[in-house]
């Protein structure tokens, strides 16, 4: 047995660089946020808009989760009754859109 598999699944390969991504995009942005508790009082107005670019970290690490959760949950669901799609639809969309409105209220816009 290879101690480096040479193959591998969608599954794993989405669940890999989610992982990846996400782990960088929230470590990123909670570095950036510690630095500016320490700068919030000498430049306010720059660090408003730093906490924006803070948000789009996190959206993108929300995505990433996303595709790693949404796929395994699929091949959960694909072959199951039409309730459970339904479900899994309305689930999926609900996270997605969670992710988007979140973003939208860390830059501002609600």
């Amino acid at each position: 047995m290879s101690r480096y598999p040479r193959s591998y699944t969608w599954t794993e390969f989405c669940a890999f660089w989610a992982i990846v991504i996400s782990g960088f995009s929230y470590l990123l942005g909670g570095l950036i946020r510690l630095i500016l508790s320490f700068l919030k009082d000498i430049a306010p107005k720059t660090v408003n808009m730093i906490n924006s670019v803070i948000g789009i970290f996190t959206f993108l690490g929300n995505i990433a989760l996303i595709i790693a959760v949404a796929i395994p949950a699929w091949q959960f669901v694909r072959g199951r009754s039409i309730g459970w799609k339904v479900v899994y639809w309305i689930a999926l969309i609900g996270f997605a859109l969670g992710a988007v409105l979140g973003m939208l209220g860390s830059l501002g816009i609600f």
